[in-house]
């Protein structure tokens, strides 16, 4: 316990006491409106926690506090990213017990005190929520609600004409909680260079050994047409469209390829 100098009502002794009740993490449910891109994305990121959180915190290619749930459009992006979101459950409440202070600060006999007023917040110095104690008899009340963390707080005297004392020393009191995080990235693939027929020659596809590898002359394309780079067999042919082929053998694959290369 400590003792506690009021400037306008005299001493008063606090005493914190009572932690929060043990805690469970929750579920987080985090999703973006695509996980793969090439060239840019506005990324869209949709959460919700069950039960529903405490607090939330954004961290990574995002940043700041963030309700249990929601949905939020960032800035356009054009390389790999992670988001994560870090979840907090549980609150808690503690107890706070003074004496009642008898002397007003010049000495005198303190005759009209009216009750108490407690101030507790974040910090010492953000004391921006407030609980009235009405009974000038009382020497203790109780805090709920309070989110994980360090809680702050101190006590004012209040006469019967609302006058508050100046706080008392500020007391301290952490709130254990259960968190959870969770990631997602986006992920941007490379961008090929458009390629194109350099060559009339086009061959059908077989697969030897789980691999393609080029067939026979089955037509003639017109040089300049575009290929299809997501498909080499082997490297520097890739397919092209069927329709721009002047075939003068039956193809035995569906793809047909060319030797193709960039402009």
């Amino acid at each position: 316990m400590q003792k506690i100098s009021y400037a306008f009502f005299g001493p008063l002794l606090l005493l914190l006491a009572t932690l929060a009740q043990a805690q469970t993490a929750g579920t987080i449910t985090f999703t973006a409106n695509k996980t793969t891109a090439s060239g840019s994305l506005i990324p869209v990121l949709t959460w919700s926690t069950s039960p529903v959180a405490t607090s939330c915190t954004a961290s990574g290619g995002w940043s700041g506090t963030k309700f249990a749930s929601g949905s939020e459009t960032l800035a356009k992006i054009t390389s790999n990213k992670t988001y994560t979101l870090t979840c907090t459950w549980g609150s808690g409440s503690t107890t706070l017990r003074w004496t009642a202070p008898t002397k007003n600060s010049n000495g005198s006999t303190l005759t009209d005190l009216a009750g108490y007023k407690v101030v507790y917040g974040r910090s010492a110095t953000s004391l921006t929520q407030s609980k009235s104690v009405t009974d000038p008899k009382a020497t203790s009340t109780s805090i709920g609600s309070l989110a994980a963390g360090t809680w702050y707080f101190a006590v004012r005297s209040v006469n019967s004409k609302k006058v508050e004392s100046k706080n008392s020393t500020i007391a301290t009191k952490t709130i254990t909680g259960a968190s959870a995080a969770k990631s997602l990235s986006i992920t941007f693939t490379p961008t090929l260079p458009a390629y194109y027929s350099t060559s009339t020659r086009v061959y059908d596809v077989l697969f030897v050994n789980n691999g393609r590898v080029l067939g026979v002359e089955v037509g003639r394309v017109a040089l300049g047409v575009k290929c299809n780079t997501k498909y080499p067999v082997p490297t520097g042919y890739y397919p092209v469209p069927r329709e721009s082929v002047t075939f003068f053998r039956t193809a035995r694959s569906t793809t047909v390829v060319t030797r193709c290369g960039p402009k």
